[in-house]
């Protein structure tokens, strides 16, 4: 487990939670800080799909490249970010919990380099857990309010 850990079930399909959180260009829909995402290669997206970033943190806006590094689908997916010394891996996983719910956990991992990013270490995961405190809860609202309910459709 990394520094950051969150899990959560959503009352979607694997496939539906799985498509629906790849969609990074969504990120500025879904958290307060992403200014805006664009997709930087062409094709479907896996493993070496780069983005373009850009984050409001504190009134300043921070551009970083993100990078998908793992990519199963309907299983896992990790995209890593690193700048200035700085780097970053989140990774989802996803497991189907029962017929229309899906069990997702989000691992976040940060890494510094250098004696200077090395003393700021502590401060910098208290930033970054505080961005993504609520990221979960903010992907499940997103997907369970955007998202057709096919568990109630199967229970009428």
């Amino acid at each position: 487990m990394g520094a950051l850990n969150q899990t959560m079930v959503i009352e979607r399909p694997i496939e539906t939670v799985f498509n629906e959180t790849i969609q990074m260009e969504k990120s500025p829909e879904i958290m307060d800080q992403v200014i805006s995402v664009k997709k930087l290669t062409e094709g479907p997206i896996g493993e070496g799909t780069r983005y373009e970033e850009v984050r409001d943190l504190g009134g300043r806006k921070v551009q970083s490249e993100l990078v998908v590094t793992e990519f199963e689908e309907n299983q896992s997916y990790a995209v890593t970010s690193e700048q200035n010394g700085v780097k970053i891996k989140f990774r989802y996983t996803f497991r189907e919990e029962g017929q229309n719910s899906t069990f997702v956990t989000f691992d976040g991992t940060i890494t510094t380099e250098g004696f200077a990013r090395s003393l700021f270490k502590g401060m910098i995961v208290r930033m970054i857990s505080k961005e993504e405190l609520f990221h979960l809860q903010k992907l499940k609202k997103y997907i369970e309010s955007r998202t057709e309910d096919t568990h109630d459709e199967n229970n009428d």
